[in-house]
């Protein structure tokens, strides 16, 4: 359910930063500002917390901040070059990545599901992308790619790296190794000075709901479950930021559109259709106690009928 909360608010942000590219600020200028106040309202939140650093934490939250850069800044940049609901619902295909991702990184192998999902999901961005009688990719169509992959990036390193992390602590430091890095890009690209009362309360918007509250809950809830099944409940941004975007930016969706977007959803329905034992999470993130696979029922097993689960791993 937080997930699925930060999924609505998430997929309000894509409409947030067209309001503000619209009234003439810049693509990293949009981001530092989002990350900087973001940064210091964690502070203000959990200034008790953040008094001392443990060295893998350093190295976790920059290393997200790192990533948090490369995939606003294509995001951003795609956002220019299309539709928002579009950039929404090519940036979905994420969720078909990740199973194969999890696979090279985790060794857990995808099934045939998923790799069919992702057939679905390649077929509906051909629909949704390629333009005219050239059946080219626009640039940025393929920044949203790479944003749609870097994002799947993210929660591996999250994952990999910040198990042991605090989760305050890591978003804190991402918030801010991201607003210096954009802070950096933005010297080299400028400002655009625009800051009318409606990008400065998006902006604002930008960097309590979609900023703080979102990746704290994320941070939180991949500790328990795996990135796969995290990336599938996210997926649903695409569908709440084309229902805002006609709402508020009166975009429309042409019929070839369309077909792209059913295929697109089609592959995400499919791979977050599955058992719970087709997805098995990281075992060391997992709760065992909250799963029906293979381990979990060897520790109940192991403690006498009736018993509570022990965690064997």
């Amino acid at each position: 359910m937080l997930l699925l909360l930060a999924s609505m608010m998430w997929g309000s942000s894509f409409v947030a930063s067209k309001v503000c590219l619209n009234s003439g600020m810049l693509q990293f200028e949009i981001v530092f500002y989002r990350f900087l106040i973001g940064a210091v309202l964690m502070w203000l939140i959990f200034r008790k917390e953040l008094r001392s650093f443990s060295r893998q934490t350093m190295k976790t939250g920059i290393a997200l901040g790192l990533v948090t850069t490369a995939s606003f800044a294509a995001e951003m940049y795609g956002i220019t070059m299309t539709q928002t609901t579009k950039a929404a619902f090519i940036t979905a295909t994420n969720v078909v990545m990740m199973p194969f991702l999890y696979w090279l990184v985790c060794h857990v192998k995808p099934g045939l599901r998923s790799v069919g999902a992702a057939m679905l999901a390649l077929a509906g961005v051909g629909f949704l992308s390629l333009t005219g009688g050239s059946y080219v990719m626009e640039v940025g169509d393929l920044l949203l790619l790479l944003a749609a992959l870097l994002y799947n990036v993210y929660a591996l390193v999250t994952v990999t790296m910040g198990k042991d992390c605090t989760a305050a602590q890591m978003t804190f430091l991402q918030f801010a190794s991201t607003a210096v890095f954009m802070g950096i890009l933005t010297l080299f690209q400028g400002s655009g000075g625009s800051f009318t009362l409606q990008s400065t309360g998006a902006v604002l918007y930008l960097a309590v709901m979609p900023t703080v509250v979102c990746y704290m809950i994320k941070n939180i809830t991949i500790r328990y479950m795996s990135p796969v099944r995290c990336s599938l409940i996210l997926s649903t941004e695409s569908v709440f930021c084309a229902i805002l975007s006609a709402i508020i930016l009166h975009e429309r969706i042409t019929l070839r559109m369309l077909f792209g977007i059913v295929l697109i959803f089609s592959g995400v329905l499919l791979e977050q259709l599955r058992s719970r034992k087709a997805v098995p999470a990281p075992r060391d993130t997992e709760l065992t106690a909250e799963t029906e696979d293979g381990p979990a029922e060897e520790g109940m097993e192991a403690s006498g009928e009736g018993a509570e689960p022990v965690d064997v791993n």
